[in-house]
């Protein structure tokens, strides 16, 4: 299974199939932040602690800019036709903010959120990304003649 979200192919054949008809919503959800920033976030988060904010800031930059950096390697490496579009990046950083908020009560401290307000928007997130993820890449799909799913023009 790719580490990436897999667009719907644009050939119509494909999309009838399984493997062509892109990634489904719970397949998605879990490919927004990468096992691997997880990783390298959750231990070094939770050693810093809320006493270094500094520190915790440097910690969330690296994990907000090294999740799409992972996630363009890892989706280079896939067929053209399986390659997530580019909206999925900056979603997938959104889905990194909301997960550290979610997660991490010194990074929702850092921004001066209480548990409460940071579980909502980590909880929102959870359906919100996804479906913009999913009204981006119905609106990107490139329309090819003969698709049963031609948009109208």
């Amino acid at each position: 299974m790719p580490r990436t979200v897999v667009p719907p192919s644009p050939n119509p054949a494909l999309r009838s199939s399984p493997e062509g008809n892109g990634d489904r919503f719970p397949d998605k959800l879990v490919k927004y932040v990468p096992a691997e920033t997880l990783a390298f976030f959750v231990p070094i988060a939770a050693a810093i602690g809320e006493e270094r904010n500094a520190l915790l800031c440097v910690v969330v930059a690296i994990g907000l800019v090294g999740t799409p950096i992972y996630l363009w390697i890892a989706a280079s490496r896939l067929p053209q036709d399986q390659r997530p579009f580019f909206h999925f990046y900056p979603l997938a950083m959104l889905a990194f903010v909301a997960w550290a908020l979610g997660t991490n009560a010194a990074v929702a401290k850092l921004v001066h959120l209480d548990s409460f307000a940071a579980g909502i928007i980590f909880g929102c997130a959870v359906f919100i990304i996804p479906g913009l993820d999913q009204g981006l890449t119905l609106w990107k799909r490139p329309v090819v003649v003969g698709d049963a799913k031609q948009r109208s023009a």
